[in-house]
């Protein structure tokens, strides 16, 4: 599945009336995101960080809804690693949101094995469709990870797993808040909206 299969996939689901959701997971450490910025000639500015090896992994899907074309950024922090049972867990609770739904993810073995499960299941809720390997380029829900920790998040330092989760969702809800910062995204892996 390349450029045009995603695309492709697209379509289908404008066919059948469906949104379409991209999702992804990136992983969030009390560590903080350097990056440069301005400070004072002589003053070079200081980040004192609390050593944590604990992290959090944010789950996050991009809906395009069929016929409005609306794009949403939705958002959860899950404790430590996201396993099968979350993945689960968040598609129930998709589906619950926007009925049948084309979900779009990568290899992950949480994901292959949510869709088993789901195929299983409840065949009739979802419609799956799989990246390329090797192309995260291809999924705009990438490029939400990038901004939230390399602009929106960036020197940000933690004082705690709560305060990292308080910063995490005000960045999101930055990203939501912003149509064409999310419209952006999508013609960065070169998908029509």
């Amino acid at each position: 599945m390349g450029e045009a299969d995603v695309a492709a996939t697209q379509k289908k689901a404008k066919r059948l009336g469906i949104p379409l959701i991209f999702l992804d997971e990136s992983g969030f450490s009390l560590s903080p995101i350097r990056g440069t910025t301005w400070c004072e000639v002589g003053k070079p500015i200081v980040l004192r960080e609390h050593f944590s090896r604990k992290s959090q992994t944010g789950f996050g899907f991009i809906t395009m809804t069929p016929i409005q074309r609306r794009l949403n950024f939705r958002f959860t922090i899950f404790s430590g690693a996201i396993n099968t049972e979350d993945v689960i867990c968040l598609l129930t609770e998709i589906h619950r949101h926007y009925g049948k739904a084309m979900i779009i993810l990568d290899r992950l073995t949480s994901h292959v094995s949510a869709r088993n499960f789901f195929e299983r299941v409840h065949p009739d809720w979802f419609v799956f469709e799989y990246l390329p390997s090797y192309s995260p380029e291809l999924n705009p829900v990438e490029q939400c990870w990038q901004t939230m920790k390399n602009v929106l998040m960036v020197n940000f330092v933690p004082l705690s797993i709560e305060h990292l989760e308080e910063k995490a969702f005000e960045a999101a809800q930055i990203l939501n808040n912003d149509p064409m910062l999310l419209a952006s995204f999508f013609h960065h892996a070169k998908l029509a909206l």
